[in-house]
Order: structure tokens, then sequence, then C-alpha cells
């Protein structure tokens, strides 16, 4: 598939023709390149005395051949998708992110600076996202998380190391079946999976499940852990 030309491929072309098209106007045509402005504002110029300055460069692409309407239309897709995030990823120096507060909010950061350490803090533990309705979800399942190892602790108690090493006690926790659409509480005696809230009564964790029933529901058929 063909690739728009890059800054530093377009600097091997000048006094070559580009092919442009703006995607604006839906216009392409052949010009000759003459130059590329120097300093932080990567302006083009073409022999025609046309300019393209840098910020409105995203709106033309440059070609070093002439391209379809099928083409392009590839390109612009393969674009779309390079651009899609998980919502995970780190911002750049001067951007704004967001985060999760000690209550359980989400809440933006503004102009993210490298040099700023509550910035660096949150990055280092992986409390720094790009995306605010992703950061909200998380913190509402996080606060559910909270509420049910809590409620496990008051209700008959977490089960203990010991508890884990002795084959004969069962451990209670809530589960999704997604064929038949329905929550349920699930056992299990030595084999521990990460993360997961574990109750030592059965009842406490039948109780959870009224309790918590539509955050719970909420958690199992909405909640997107990232954002593609």
């Amino acid at each position: 598939m063909k690739k728009s030309l890059t800054i530093e491929e377009l600097k091997e072309r000048i006094g070559k023709p580009v092919f442009v098209v703006c995607l604006l106007f839906n216009c392409k045509e052949w010009r000759i390149l003459n130059n590329i402005g120097f300093g932080k504002m990567n302006t083009l110029e073409f022999t025609d005395d046309t300019v393209i300055r840098e910020d409105i460069q995203g709106k033309f692409r440059f070609f070093d051949t002439e391209v379809s309407e099928e083409e392009l239309a590839e390109i612009l897709e393969e674009e779309e998708k390079s651009k899609k995030k998980t919502g995970y990823e780190t911002v750049g120096e001067g951007d704004n992110y967001f985060f999760i507060t000690s209550y359980m909010k989400a809440i933006i950061g503004y102009a993210y600076h490298w040099n700023d350490r509550d910035d660096e803090a949150r990055e280092a533990c992986a409390n720094h996202f790009n995306d605010e309705t992703l950061t909200k979800n998380i913190a509402r399942a996080e606060q559910l998380k909270y509420q049910l190892r809590r409620f496990a602790a008051l209700n008959g108690g977490i089960p203990s190391q010991e508890d884990w090493t002795y084959d004969g006690n069962w451990k209670y926790f809530i589960a999704y079946d997604y064929n038949e659409q329905k929550m349920y509480v699930n056992s299990i005696s030595k084999f521990k999976n990460f993360g997961q809230i574990y109750f030592k009564s059965e009842e406490a964790c039948k109780k959870a499940i009224e309790i918590f029933k539509y955050e719970l529901i909420w958690y199992f058929t909405e909640f997107e852990e990232q954002l593609y």
C-alpha cells in the first residue's frame, strides 16, 4: 500500500514534483517543491508561490506518484487505524491527561510536564490515561472492587494465606456466565486468580451479588477495559 511522504522524505524531493492531495477540497495536483522552511514550523513552499503551513498540513497528503480515489481511501483508513489508542498511552509534554483521585473520581491533569513530581508519580503507577470516559469507567470498576473487598472482610472475612494452603477450605467468588447471561457464586479450593475478590462464606458472596447487583451487571456486560 502507498504511504504519504514524511517531512524527511519531502526534504529529499526539493526541486522535484510532488503529487499534492488536499483532503479539505478534494483537489489533487502536481506541484514542484521549492523549499521546506527551517525551524519549528516545517512550512512547505512550492515554485508556484503556494505555501502550506505546518498547522494545516494535516489537511494534505504528499506522494511521489499519482494516487487514485480507491488508493487514497485505503491510505486514510490505515491512518485512522494507526491513530486509535488503548487509552493508556502516555501523553506528550504539555498535553492534558486524566487520572483517578484517592476518592475514586476521574479528573483531568492539566499540561503534563515530565519534570512535575505528581505527573511522574501517576505515570509510574499507571494512574495515567489519555481518555476521560475510560478513566471514569476504570474508577467506577475500581470502586466496585474496593466495595466488594470491604464487604467480604466485614461479612465472614477474606481467605488468608493459610486458608489457601489447605485444600479442604472452599473460597467463593462472583462469576458471570456469558452464555446464559447471569451471575452466580463460584467456588475454588487452592487455585487463586490474580485480582479476584474472594469470600470465606457462600452466603456473604450471595449477599454481595444482591447488594451490588447493578454495578456488577455493568462491570460484566458494559465495562470495556481499553478503547479498542
